[in-house]
């Protein structure tokens, strides 16, 4: 009865430690969100008037204190904006590229909050490049995303109040290292149970 036991506790333990390292991939939009994008040109036209529009971002992380929000320190991937210059956001602060400069100054995430998904950043992403700014991003959530690429292409989206917002799962893979660890401690055990005697 005493081995049963062990064997059931430990089985238990390695479950538990498989469950754990599982990092989650969600899909972020902000429906109906107001603005416009216009290209740069010397005798620039008339701007084109403001619709409504899809913002999107990538989360990617692992709620490891089981509390139902994704904090920065338990983020691996931050990405948001259709501008195509704004890399990791979650990286912020960590790399050296001399090109490339990001801030995030705020992030909140949950996806199954108590009054409903919630989602919100603030941050900026420079682009520096031979001296000169190429680029600015700036994005807060429930306000205002706008980029401004130096003589190529600007835009200004705003959040009304007829923006939603929309988070899908997209992916919860377990580790495979906490996977082949769970198996071979479920082999190990049950190889030590059969050379025993009853």
């Amino acid at each position: 009865m005493e081995k049963r036991q062990l064997l059931a506790t430990a089985v238990l333990a390695l479950a538990a430690a498989g469950a754990q390292g599982q990092e989650t991939t969600w899909r972020v939009e902000f429906l109906d969100v107001l603005g416009r994008s216009t290209h740069w040109s010397p005798e620039p036209d008339p701007p084109p008037p403001f619709t409504a529009v899809t913002l999107s971002g990538l989360v990617k992380g692992e709620d490891r204190n089981r509390d139902g929000w994704i904090d920065r320190s338990e983020l691996s991937e931050l990405r948001f904006g259709h501008d195509g210059v704004s890399g990791n956001y979650a990286t912020c602060g960590t790399w050296g590229d001399s090109g490339n400069n990001c801030t995030l100054s705020r992030f909140v995430f949950a996806p199954e909050g108590p009054l409903g998904p919630s989602f919100e950043m603030t941050g900026q992403w420079n682009q520096d490049l031979g001296g000169r700014m190429e680029s600015i991003v700036r994005t807060e959530t429930g306000a205002e995303y706008s980029y401004a690429f130096y003589r190529s292409a600007y835009g200004s989206y705003f959040w009304t109040e007829d923006t939603t917002l929309r988070i899908t799962q997209v992916s919860a893979v377990p580790e495979p290292a906490a996977g082949m660890m769970l198996a071979a401690g479920l082999a190990a055990l049950m190889g030590a149970r059969r050379r025993r005697p009853g």
